[in-house]
């Protein structure tokens, strides 16, 4: 099973939860990092520990991360979001994801916030969603990989 790698991917839902509206500034940086290094985090650690409990899986895992780089741009997900903006924020320490505030002053003062990606295939979009959509393709991926080496055992 690839559990070490489904409990990054654990920690990266509950972190992607802690984004809420109202966050900014620093908080709301240290957050956005946090998800993101536990989404690319998720790919190295389904290698090195998963990968290490078999053979069947060091060999599945070692197909699926070929099958992943011969695919590249395809999934966007992957390239364009988990692998880019964790390069991003490691090597320049930026982002592409952004926050803001609109205040509605008059007889109902209103609040609204924004987190949307700034650029690139995901522009415009709620960086949370982003982060789900990051999520469901690692559970989906996780998924196959773990059904692959279970058909392999019972034949």
């Amino acid at each position: 099973m690839t559990e070490a790698a489904r409990k990054v991917l654990k920690d990266c839902r509950d972190a992607t939860g802690d984004l809420v509206d109202g966050i900014q500034g620093g908080e709301w940086r240290r957050r956005w990092i946090l998800a993101v290094v536990l989404l690319r985090a998720v790919g190295h650690v389904l290698a090195k520990v998963d990968g290490a409990r078999s053979d069947e899986y060091k060999n599945e895992i070692k197909s699926w991360w070929t099958a992943l780089k011969e695919g590249k741009p395809n999934p966007d997900i992957f390239w364009e979001f988990i692998e880019e903006e964790r390069n991003t924020i490691l090597k320049e320490y930026s982002t592409k994801a952004g926050q803001g505030v609109k205040i509605y002053l008059g007889n109902q003062s209103s609040t609204t916030y924004h987190y949307t990606i700034n650029s690139g295939p995901f522009k415009g979009q709620d960086q949370r969603c982003v982060l789900d959509k990051a999520i469901s393709w690692w559970e989906s991926e996780l998924d196959r990989i773990d059904q692959k080496v279970q058909s392999m055992n019972k034949k």
